[in-house]
């Protein structure tokens, strides 16, 4: 129906705040950088699976819902998420984290490199 919509475990919020936080303001990301929209929109695709068709341009939308969830946190002085969320994705090592997203070490570089930024 057009409503912005953000699905993420009760569990991960629960389990490990910090992370959970950062998951929220990553999601929230998606919506502000228009990539949602870019999804429904399909990309331009023809036919009836634009997964397909905005598949090659998620690691690229990752990466930048990662550093706008590092701003966001940044201004509200919530480093503890910020930390949380590099952790992490350290744990994916060389390993993507979903598919057509970017490997743990590419995130968590990336986050380092966004806190540093203004």
């Amino acid at each position: 129906n057009g409503r912005p919509v953000i699905v993420v475990s009760y569990a991960a919020l629960t389990e490990k705040p910090s992370y959970g936080r950062f998951l929220m303001a990553h999601e929230c990301c998606h919506h502000t950088l228009g990539h949602v929209r870019r999804y429904h929109e399909g990309l331009g695709h023809v036919g009836p699976q634009p997964f397909f068709y905005i598949a090659p341009a998620l690691k690229q939308m990752e990466l930048e819902a990662d550093c706008c969830a590092v701003k966001m946190l940044k201004s509200r002085h919530e480093t503890d998420s910020i930390e949380a969320a590099q952790q992490t994705m350290v744990g994916y090592g060389a390993n993507p984290t979903g598919a057509y997203y970017p490997t743990g070490t590419e995130r968590a570089d990336n986050i380092a490199t966004c806190v540093v930024q203004d």
